[in-house]
């Protein structure tokens, strides 16, 4: 715990401390085939999005994650089947793509079918279902890429909830360190042991080249990856 290892040696830094995070276990599946009620909306420490506890009509309950304009008593459709001509598809009904009509944002879906949910699920997410082919599904994602999935994929109809999760502030630095983040120490204030930019006496007349504790240089030096460069020309990414 606190960044350290089963020796007590720090081997993360900058972590240590923080509050207990109970975690919800929360139903990425979706494929009862039936209607809920919303009880309730929730905060879930462990994700951006809200929570809602649906109560289907057999009797059980689940967690599940919200989509934006879903209030509290609104019934939801979970299930991999669906009659599209006699019913009507709503904010927060979870469908397989092929159920899904064109042109429609969805959030909340699957790579593989069976596996659980995977992405799109943080707050204000949200992808929109451009094609279907007879096999799959294409999906065109925030940052212009496109997914080709199967057409039996689970997803959910709407945008994430939560759309002003970005403009939290901490306020303090109490709040910072409940959510488990330690003080970080700058490097010239470090003996030289702990870091290249420590010692000395006073502050030097030409700063050094930055870098970091472990001697690789951080500033000016380029970020581009050259070999992703090929995959990024397709921008499509085609899964099994």
């Amino acid at each position: 715990m606190g960044g350290r290892c089963h020796s007590g040696r720090v081997s993360v830094r900058g972590q240590g401390g923080g509050n207990k995070k109970l975690y919800r276990v929360i139903d990425f599946y979706r494929r009862l085939n039936q209607y809920g009620v919303l009880s309730s909306i929730l905060y879930d420490p462990n994700r951006t999005c809200k929570l809602g506890l649906i109560l289907f009509c057999n009797g059980l309950s689940s967690f599940i994650l919200i989509q934006k304009d879903i209030k509290v008593g609104v019934i939801i459709y979970l299930g991999s089947e669906f009659m599209t001509t006699k019913n009507i598809i709503r904010n927060g009904y979870s469908l397989p793509l092929n159920e899904m009509p064109l042109y429609s944002v969805l959030s909340n879906v699957e790579f593989k079918p069976f596996k659980g949910k995977s992405f799109c699920r943080a707050a204000d997410t949200s992808c929109v279902l451009i094609g279907k082919t007879n096999e799959k599904g294409i999906l065109k994602l925030n940052s212009n890429w496109e997914l080709h999935l199967p057409l039996t994929c689970i997803s959910s109809y709407g945008s994430m909830s939560n759309r002003l999760s970005n403009n939290i502030f901490l306020k303090k630095a109490g709040k910072n360190r409940s959510m488990g983040f330690r003080p970080r120490v700058r490097g010239v204030a470090k003996n030289p042991c702990d870091h290249p930019h420590g010692g000395g006496n006073g502050k030097k007349p030409k700063p050094r080249i930055p870098v970091n504790a472990w001697h690789t240089v951080f500033k000016w030096k380029h970020t581009k990856n050259k070999k992703n460069d090929i995959k990024k020309r397709r921008l499509f990414k085609i899964l099994d």
